[in-house]
């Protein structure tokens, strides 16, 4: 039975990170506009697919550079900012949604 518990909560787990996953991000610029992820790729071509804040934290780390997720829920913009100090990284993402609510054009 206990098996049959954690391997429920592991699918739970499983399902909330790919529903994660399905949401549109962009990046927060420093000017509150928002910005497609494919600007990442600037900073390197390994950068080029990341579609989450945690699938860039998850790639970061199988490439051997610690990184580190912070959400900010607080205020009007929700936002989860990923921090990869050995790459000189520090990001925001925000939820599409977000994007639409910061103006027209933004």
């Amino acid at each position: 039975m206990k098996f049959a518990t954690q391997t429920f909560l592991l699918i739970g787990v499983l399902l909330a990170c790919r529903t994660a996953a399905a949401v549109d991000w962009f990046l927060a610029g420093r000017e509150g506009e928002c910005m497609p992820l494919s600007v990442l790729s600037k900073r390197g071509a390994d950068l080029r697919d990341v579609k989450s804040p945690y699938d860039l934290a998850e790639k970061m780390r199988a490439a051997g550079h610690p990184a580190e997720i912070k959400e900010h829920n607080a205020g009007r913009r929700p936002a989860v900012e990923v921090r990869v100090p050995s790459r000189d990284l520090d990001v925001m993402f925000v939820r599409a949604e977000q994007c639409s609510k910061s103006g027209p054009g933004k």
